[in-house]
């Protein structure tokens, strides 16, 4: 795919980027045994260590997009409720911090939030059954008692626990358009939030619908690698989208 260049970002200009990121590897497809539960596996060693990579490669293809002007104040994280995909975004924030300045003058601005959005969750299938210790569905709060580097982090929207409901396709579907059209979609043009750049991470199946709505269809959804990235450019609205890049770090 040829890259689509755009004019460098400047907060001035109301550019508009929003980034899609699926989570990193899960402990269980590494063949360990979950903490959290088969339901909800938290990162491998693997899935860390893509997570945190994935951030030099965002700075260095947004870079390559011409786009410039990249602060801590300009990033605004929203994550899945799971533990896979707050892991994820916490790593990828532990990288953005390495390449902003640390010094005084910086340090009130070095990022250490995520939003949480209950629209990006998983989908649980209907004929999938799990027994009960096999679900940790609990507050991201007490989720640093498996990672200690969560602790760190600020964690805004709903915290609570979060039911388990099982979805059809089409159910899954409608959730995360109505997530896109509903949440996202106000966030972004909120006039607060003008000079953000907003990065989404969650899950295949969920993110599946949201980049076809914005006009990038995936034939083959089980090629959606950990930690893929997809830029675009929503500047003239989600239905005018224009993809910028698509990266995945599978060679780690």
């Amino acid at each position: 795919m040829k890259n689509e260049i755009i004019e460098e970002y400047l907060p001035s200009d109301n550019k508009k980027l929003l980034i899609i990121i699926r989570h990193g590897e899960r402990i269980d497809r590494a063949g360990e045994i979950p903490k959290c539960g088969k339901m909800n596996p938290e990162l491998s060693e693997k899935g860390k260590l893509q997570s945190f990579e994935a951030s030099k490669i965002l700075i260095e293809n947004l870079k390559k997009n011409g786009i410039n002007n990249i602060f801590p104040n300009t990033i605004q994280i929203r994550s899945s409720p799971y533990m896979r995909t707050i892991q994820t975004s916490v790593q990828l924030l532990k990288g953005l911090n390495l390449l902003f300045p640390n010094d005084k003058k910086e340090k009130s601005n070095i990022l250490n939030r995520i939003y949480i959005d209950f629209g990006l969750r998983k989908r649980i299938k209907p004929n999938q059954k799990y027994q009960k210790e096999d679900i940790f569905y609990s507050s991201v709060d007490k989720y640093s008692n498996f990672d200690e580097e969560i602790k760190n982090i600020e964690f805004i929207g709903d915290k609570g626990d979060f039911p388990l409901n099982a979805e059809t396709k089409e159910q899954c579907e409608k959730r995360s358009l109505d997530y896109l059209d509903n949440i996202l979609k106000k966030e972004l043009y909120n006039k607060d939030n003008k000079d953000k750049i907003f990065i989404i991470i969650g899950h295949r199946g969920p993110l599946k619908y949201i980049l076809k709505k914005l006009g990038f269809t995936i034939v083959d959804i089980k090629k959606m690698d950990y930690c893929s990235q997809f830029l675009f450019d929503v500047s003239k609205g989600i239905d005018n989208s224009r993809v910028l890049e698509t990266i995945t770090i599978n060679n780690i």
